[in-house]
């Protein structure tokens, strides 16, 4: 059975001048209008992808099965610009803002949390190309505005500077997410030579990489993170750029892009699309467990939406879900001012985003719980939308940049006085 309802309304529309946030309940997070975009490009992509959650829902246990998105889920993001809202408008690209990619991420993950999860990071990795030296992104959008990149962020790769001034690249990498339609992939290395080694990102054609089709696991199927491995490719230096060039504002990119949405610092995106698939999962999951619910008898023949503790549950799900995405929009805001009036946000403020973001997935994940448990034995088959929404939600907690203890116990040292040099902000 497939998820085929739309969501109960709750959506957040936001005013978000002085870190105020006005929320009008109910409504929802599909239906929010982004006050950042005058001409109403925002308004224009979260419309467009309302319209395509019939199609996502109808293929969403298609890319359970494959391990991969379907093509033509691929091919209708393309179509509706979706990619291309963080890409320059230099190379074709909407340069819109990282909450208007965040926004559509979470109304296709009502649906189809795979679906928001590649589109969201496809998303970010055009943000972090723009950083690059202009050559690259001319290599890669240059002849095609809507080519697209996969990612693996994990430093897997070794690149050494050779002779005739070229870098030979080869390694592994986990986790490419949507790599099997991917045109080029940025890959995480270590670049050897003179010196510390210098960690960074290359970028690579399809060509160049070996797909290792091992991504066979419980939640997030559709995301098809496969492995990429290189055995040996030679990269132009200016297709490397390495980190410290990108937190301390010395990236090649910034001199190509004059705008202020490439001031803001990446690892704040990278953050927030890894964590925010699960507010639109656990949106759908509440929507779906509500339909299924309203006229149900439990085997103790007690109605469930008459059920005290359901009721209470469904009640605190609702305000978490509300209370998180009024954090994301004020965190979103601090740092979008900041880059239009030039300034940098203080480190400290930016550890409070990063935990911000990276708690979301635990506090999904727990209410997602509480959800299947109340649903009963039969949430427990094979093809239940509840079931699939669980999985995908455990799945995302699972990811590296989710664990939030991790942040926490580096930013409550910070708070101490000892904080060691963090990049990953």
């Amino acid at each position: 059975m497939l998820l085929q309802i739309s969501p109960p309304p709750i959506d957040y529309q936001s005013s978000t001048t002085n870190r105020e946030i006005v929320v009008s309940l109910p409504v929802s997070i599909s239906q929010a209008a982004s006050g950042a975009a005058s001409d109403g490009t925002a308004d224009a992509l979260l419309a467009a992808a309302r319209a395509m959650r019939a199609d996502l829902s109808a293929r969403a246990e298609e890319g359970e099965a494959t391990c991969r998105l379907s093509p033509e889920t691929v091919d209708a993001f393309r179509r509706a610009g979706l990619f291309r809202i963080l890409q320059p408008r230099s190379f074709g690209g909407l340069e819109d803002t990282p909450l208007t990619l965040l926004r559509v991420q979470a109304t296709v993950s009502e649906i189809d949390m795979s679906a928001g999860w590649v589109l969201a990071n496809m998303g970010a990795v055009a943000f972090h190309l723009a950083l690059f030296d202009g050559r690259a992104q001319d290599d890669v959008w240059g002849t095609d505005p809507d080519t697209i990149l996969s990612s693996s962020n994990m430093p897997g790769g070794r690149l050494h500077a050779e002779a005739d001034g070229t870098l030979s690249l080869s390694g592994q990498w986990r986790f490419s997410s949507g790599v099997d339609h991917a045109d080029w992939v940025m890959l995480g290395a270590l670049l050897t030579g003179d010196g510390e080694p210098l960690a960074g990102a290359c970028v690579v054609p399809r060509r160049d990489i070996e797909i290792v089709e091992d991504w066979d696991v419980a939640g997030l199927r559709g995301t098809g993170s496969h492995a990429v491995r290189v055995a040996e490719a030679r990269v132009p230096a200016y297709r490397f750029l390495a980190h410290a060039h990108r937190f301390h504002g010395t990236a090649p990119g910034l001199r190509v892009h004059a705008g202020p949405l490439y001031r803001q610092p990446l690892p704040q995106i990278l953050f927030r699309t890894i964590s925010t698939s699960s507010l639109g999962g656990l949106r759908g999951m509440l929507a779906g467990f509500l339909e299924a619910n309203r006229e149900r008898t439990s085997m103790m023949a007690q109605r469930i939406a008459e059920d005290p503790h359901v009721q209470d549950l469904c009640a605190r799900i609702e305000a978490d879900l509300a209370a998180q995405w009024q954090i994301l929009e004020a965190d979103q805001e601090d740092l979008a001012r900041a880059a239009r009036h030039g300034r940098d946000v203080p480190l400290a403020r930016r550890r409070v985003f990063r935990l911000n973001a990276t708690r979301v997935a635990d506090l999904c994940f727990s209410h997602a719980a509480d959800l299947l448990r109340a649903a009963g034995a039969a949430a427990l088959y094979r093809g239940s939308p509840l079931l699939r929404a669980f999985n995908d939600m455990l799945a995302a907690r699972q990811h590296a940049a989710n664990q939030y203890e991790l942040h926490a116990r580096n930013d409550g040292a910070a708070l101490f006085g000892r904080a060691q040099e963090d990049m990953l902000l």
